[in-house]
């Protein structure tokens, strides 16, 4: 029996104690155990001693770098402030172990494409969590994308309630923007129309995009709409698949699942699940991560490919309108 891989983490916050602490505490109390949670690191000690003890790891520090040179650990998961990601990256990628992080892959163009970079350098294998490429009713459109090509376009949209902070495009919007381009490919052109909200700051976005294959995409982002609702749709000729996420994504009153169409009937209709674990990708993307782990291969959510999905957000944010290929953003 394969021995459990050594696991520590950096970050106790909010986020990692809803979602990925109870993942990994779910993969290292299975029968055959893929982790061993040795060890949680924050700057707030009252905090991961805490996390500690709900979730089940060995020790709690404070200073992360004296954590991996104690721990000596197999895997390094960072869970922390998107502003001080790439600092505990560029503190951890150079040393060649395995590095889970959550997303942004940093907060400005430069700072992706630098991390992208570290880690091709030194080789180092890596994954950033976007969770709705895991989520198994968008695993099922991406399966239907592929199977049902060519598709000539897709809608996505994303609504919100009383979520008014002005990089909204870039801490949670690149989420739909990420998912598109991983079922539709590479993004040639965007087109943004920015709507300016009555809470200074605040803005919606109605996004067109124009993929290299030929597809094309329409997002609308609504930040104040009084619902909560994510959903896409992919359509091809006489056939259309419709997934509204669930998982806490969309209000309750909202008919989570996917649901698919063909010559106007419904002909295939599937519930969301129970699990939120599940339900949100969060089960699935540590998986994935582990499974990349054991191959030795680089996993298609890593740092080389996000920075473009932070490129096509910081763009939207910038109310860009253009070829995304040159678009470096506000220096």
């Amino acid at each position: 029996m394969q021995k459990p891989l050594k696991a520590v983490q950096i970050g106790a916050g909010r986020f990692a104690c809803d979602y990925h602490a109870p993942t990994l505490y779910r993969l290292a109390k299975v029968t055959s155990p893929a982790v061993s949670l040795e060890a949680i690191c924050d700057l707030d000690p009252d905090r991961a001693e805490l996390f500690c003890r709900s979730f089940g790891y060995a020790r709690t520090y404070t200073d992360f770098r004296l954590m991996i040179d104690e721990a000596q650990p197999d895997l390094i998961y960072v869970m922390v402030h998107p502003a001080a990601t790439a600092g505990v990256l560029e503190a951890v990628l150079p040393l060649g172990i395995p590095t889970f992080t959550e997303k942004p892959p940093g907060v400005t163009i430069a700072e992706a494409e630098r991390l992208a970079d570290l880690a091709a350098e030194r080789g180092t294998l890596n994954y950033v969590a976007f969770n709705r490429r895991r989520m198994p009713g968008l695993e099922r459109l991406k399966l239907w994308v592929e199977t049902n090509r060519p598709v000539s376009y897709v809608r996505a949209e994303m609504l919100r309630n009383r979520r008014l902070e002005a990089d909204f495009a870039v801490g949670t919007a690149i989420h739909p923007l990420d998912f598109l381009r991983y079922l539709c490919g590479d993004v040639a052109r965007v087109s943004t129309v920015t709507l300016p909200h009555p809470q200074v700051g605040a803005r919606d976005y109605l996004v067109r995009l124009e993929f290299e294959g030929g597809t094309v995409a329409d997002l609308c982002v609504l930040v104040d709409c009084g619902l909560r609702r994510e959903r896409y749709l992919a359509q091809t000729s006489n056939a259309t698949m419709e997934v509204t996420v669930g998982a806490g994504y969309s209000s309750s009153f909202c008919l989570a699942g996917a649901h698919e169409f063909r010559d106007d009937q419904l002909v295939l209709e599937t519930a969301p699940g129970d699990d939120p674990l599940v339900a949100g990708g969060f089960l699935g993307e540590h998986e994935s991560f582990l499974d990349a782990v054991s191959r030795g291969r680089l996993p298609d959510c890593c740092l080389q490919d996000a920075c473009h999905s932070l490129r096509l957000a910081v763009a939207v944010q910038e109310s860009h309108s253009g070829p995304i290929r040159d678009f470096t953003g506000t220096p």
